[in-house]
């Protein structure tokens, strides 16, 4: 008995070849910041919250109205250029926040003291920066509730994956970064806002 292989066979093989070959473009053009990401959505999902970290989040629309509100305006503030466009941000707080060890008086005259530049702009880098970072959520549902960029802040180094090493490099030299890791601690700038929108330090450590 002859089989007949028609014309529609042949489409059916041609439709199939091209499926197969759309999936597999698909699959090998993910962004490498999506495949960061589901690695970070594994990590989280497996994670055991006696032992681990918190939970590392990217996306602001999770952040609360009120946290979103002063983070936006540090952010217009930081890329204006002017850092006296943070008194703005500063000033929303009724107390302002923490920006170091020691008593510094005016913000932004501190701000310009220790700038590379003098101006001021090397800090507004950094807060866009930190900005770009994934953060992490502290005491979730309590009136502690505290959220905190860059998650490097509240993340054991020895336990970032070579993308997070990366992340880390865009914020701090590779001098810096090998001695953070040999001390296993992050001591870069980080930013903390409570869950009602009080911007509540912007400092290298919150001892």
């Amino acid at each position: 008995m002859r089989i007949n292989y028609g014309a529609g066979s042949n489409r059916r093989v041609g439709i199939a070849s091209l499926f197969l070959a759309a999936a597999f473009l698909l699959v090998h053009a993910l962004p490498f910041n999506s495949l960061t990401l589901k690695a970070e959505k594994r990590v989280n999902e497996k994670a055991d919250p006696a032992n681990t970290p918190a939970e590392i989040l990217r996306d602001p629309k999770i952040l609360p109205t009120e946290v979103e509100r002063i983070r936006q305006a540090i952010l217009q503030a930081a890329t204006s250029g002017n850092i006296d466009a943070m008194r703005v941000p500063v000033e929303m707080n009724e107390i302002p926040p923490v920006i170091a060890a020691e008593k510094t008086g005016d913000p932004i005259a501190y701000w310009r003291k220790i700038s590379g530049d003098g101006e001021g702009r090397e800090i507004l880098a950094v807060l866009i920066q930190l900005f770009r970072s994934g953060f992490v959520r502290q005491g979730q549902g309590t009136n502690e509730e505290l959220y905190i960029w860059p998650y490097f802040a509240e993340t054991p180094l020895d336990q970032l994956t070579p993308a997070q090493e990366v992340e880390l490099l865009t914020l701090v030299p590779p001098e810096r970064f090998k001695a953070m890791k040999q001390a296993g601690k992050y001591d870069h700038y980080r930013i903390g806002i409570t869950h009602d929108g009080r911007w509540h330090y912007f400092t290298t450590s919150v001892d």
